[in-house]
């Protein structure tokens, strides 16, 4: 579990106070401020508070997923995975990671001659693989079909759990919303409702989380 109380000035003022366990959904409209929030957490963007206050982007330990998978494209899904790792064996680490994953039969192809499923899981294992105190992943279903998605998901799910990593998934995506762990609902520079998703969806604290939540 991460506890995160995190204050932002810009590019858009919010407080966001919540604590990450398992796989937890940030749901906010758009411009809300939830990719900020991400970068935030990533130290890509300046902000107070915890955790991580003040420590450089490399030394947080993170992993970090925009909506696009920014793979490498003259590098193999082996020397993708293996960017992120240091040291002379980090290539036959990177193939162990790979079988770990299920993804050893891609390690030879380029982003290329991957499918938009393919590249998203190579690119969650290449965020995966420091294995990071929390995995931020900003709309994770962007590019995907519905099946895809679905798989995609279920893999992450269960190999960030087995793992012990958290995972906070900023979306609008209600499919991805009802599979999450827990909720945090964005809305007006700040947290308001965080709990066990099928309790917010039971029984959410306003009108406000109602219609984030689509009831």
């Amino acid at each position: 579990m991460i506890a995160v109380d995190l204050r932002l000035s810009a590019p858009v003022a919010l407080h966001a106070a919540f604590p990450v366990r398992g796989f937890t959904a940030l749901l906010g409209r758009s411009g809300e401020g939830k990719t900020s929030l991400l970068r935030a957490l990533a130290g890509l963007l300046p902000s107070a508070g915890a955790p991580w206050a003040g420590l450089a982007p490399e030394r947080r330990p993170v992993g970090y997923l925009p909506q696009e998978t920014l793979l490498f494209p003259h590098l193999s899904v082996l020397e993708n995975t293996a960017y992120a790792l240091k040291g002379r064996g980090r290539l036959e680490e990177a193939r162990r990671l790979l079988a770990a994953l299920g993804l050893e039969a891609l390690a030879a192809r380029r982003p290329d001659q991957l499918s938009g499923g393919q590249a998203k899981r190579v690119a969650l294992a290449r965020a995966l693989a420091h294995r990071p105190a929390l995995l931020l992943l900003d709309e994770p279903s962007a590019g995907l079909d519905r099946q895809t998605r679905d798989e995609t998901l279920s893999w992450l799910k269960q190999t960030a759990a087995s793992w012990g990593i958290p995972v906070l998934a900023a979306t609008h995506d209600y499919d991805i919303a009802v599979q999450a762990d827990a909720l945090a609902l964005l809305a007006g520079g700040r947290i308001i409702q965080f709990g066990p998703t099928m309790e917010l969806f039971a029984a959410p604290v306003s009108p406000e989380a109602a219609a984030l939540l689509g009831v």
